[in-house]
């Protein structure tokens, strides 16, 4: 009878034993709320590393403050454009925010979020290349692209030799050297640039596209519960001026209303 007892005792010991480990477990880890948000921290001014080694930068201000909104943890993941898709696709991280431009293409394989960020292509060569004045100019042409980004696209599509690289600055020191002919971009960037190296005088804007591009948070399909929590944290945003604030703090003007 003692013995009865005793097992049943023990027994009893291990079912709380395992209950404590499980509830223990679960208050740890599956309530730790996280995003990881991938970008390059070499594009300025969406994201990039300030003087002191921080990344910064307009994407990192919006991915902070939709932590801020929604309470949850913002993880930032850096890496060079061409490799975040990959990374995206192994869900090595949840979202990408690097001013990604919303295509028919990506919305097959990828969602996005409500777009915050509105901008047009414009077509920049060297200050003294009078050969490229238009679109109609570029087939045939060296176009110094990222080789998956949209504007690498829209250079394809108008006949260019595609010159590749990962940042903007590099892309313009192609230009500028003559190892490339022009390069496609986000007219902001380009503002930014020119602001930040003081030379107004080296290249140019020969052609604005009229189709404007719209850029917003993108993950892979099939999370419906993350993008309703950015999209939420977004339309707050909106609201509140909070993207407002933000846009204006890096480029002077609102680039989050059409």
């Amino acid at each position: 009878m003692k013995k009865r007892v005793m097992a049943q005792i023990i027994a009893a010991a291990l079912i709380v034993g395992l209950t404590g480990c499980g509830s223990s477990k679960e208050s740890t880890s599956a309530d730790k709320k996280v995003i990881k948000v991938a970008m390059e921290g070499t594009y300025a001014p969406y994201t990039y590393h300030d003087e002191e080694g921080n990344l910064t930068g307009f994407e990192v201000d919006v991915a902070n403050a939709i932590g801020e909104k929604t309470g949850y943890e913002i993880e930032f993941v850096e890496g060079e454009w061409d490799s975040l898709f990959a990374g995206l696709d192994n869900q090595s991280f949840d979202v990408i925010m690097n001013q990604v431009t919303i295509t028919d293409v990506r919305k097959e394989k990828y969602d996005f979020s409500t777009p915050y960020i509105y901008t047009k292509p414009v077509l920049i060569v060297a200050a003294d290349n009078e050969d490229i004045t238009s679109f109609d100019d570029v087939a045939g042409k060296k176009a110094a692209e990222g080789l998956t980004s949209n504007f690498s696209e829209i250079a394809r599509n108008l006949g260019a030799e595609i010159v590749g690289q990962d940042k903007f600055a590099l892309a313009m020191e192609l230009v500028l050297s003559g190892e490339a002919d022009l390069t496609i971009n986000d007219e902001l960037t380009y503002a930014y640039w020119k602001q930040q190296k003081g030379d107004t005088e080296s290249s140019k804007i020969v052609a604005a596209s009229d189709d404007v591009s719209c850029s917003a948070v993108v993950m892979n399909k099939g999370n419906e519960e993350l993008l309703k929590v950015i999209n939420d944290a977004l339309a707050e945003m909106a609201s509140d001026g909070t993207l407002t604030a933000i846009s204006e703090k890096y480029f002077g003007m609102d680039i989050t209303k059409e």
